[in-house]
């Protein structure tokens, strides 16, 4: 599984509003200055009116401890919060959590609930994840066809991994495929 928690800032361009973008803008403006603070008092408004992108950054502040004391708790209700409106990355850092048992409690099948819902959604860190779960059988069920679908959409995105696990697989038929140099070169 990749142990690592989706980090990326906001995609301004999405906000519903051009003073909600302003507002996120300025944000990570601070944010990016190392004005963790600033960035927290421009965003805690925007997550207290459900703005996403707005409670994901937040979780990213409490998650690392930057402009607020570290607080692993704070951010997992904070990722909730994004997800419920639809923010993927949050999906995808709450299945992180409950896969390495932060927060609350270890549980790779809500792991696997978190990242299953990001990927259909397009997300292509989760993606990677459901791939390996059906590569590997872990949570899903084995499905070789489903694994390389699901790293072939993450890939698409420009997802490293994804194209690392594609080039391995057919270059060394691993997981009962047949070796195809000809599709692994495709992905190196």
């Amino acid at each position: 599984m990749l142990n690592r928690f989706v980090l990326p800032l906001i995609i301004l361009s999405l906000a519903s509003s051009t003073i909600l973008a302003g507002e996120l803008d300025d944000g990570f403006k601070a944010f990016t200055a190392g004005n963790y603070e600033q960035a927290l008092r421009l965003w805690l408004p925007l997550a207290e009116k459900d703005d996403d992108k707005a409670q994901y950054n937040l979780g990213i502040l409490y998650q690392k401890g930057l402009g607020v004391e570290k607080n692993i708790k704070t951010a997992f209700i904070w990722y909730k919060r994004a997800s419920a409106n639809g923010n993927t990355d949050a999906m995808y850092n709450l299945g992180i959590m409950y896969d390495h048992g932060k927060v609350i409690y270890r549980s790779p099948k809500d792991a696997t609930r978190w990242w299953k819902q990001a990927a259909e959604l397009g997300n292509e860190f989760a993606q990677f994840n459901i791939a390996v779960e059906y590569a590997y059988g872990r949570m899903l069920g084995k499905d070789v066809d489903k694994a390389i679908m699901w790293w072939k959409k993450s890939a698409a995105q420009g997802n490293k991994d994804s194209r690392a696990a594609l080039y391995k697989t057919y270059s060394e038929g691993l997981f009962g495929i047949t070796a195809n140099p000809q599709e692994a070169k495709r992905w190196k």
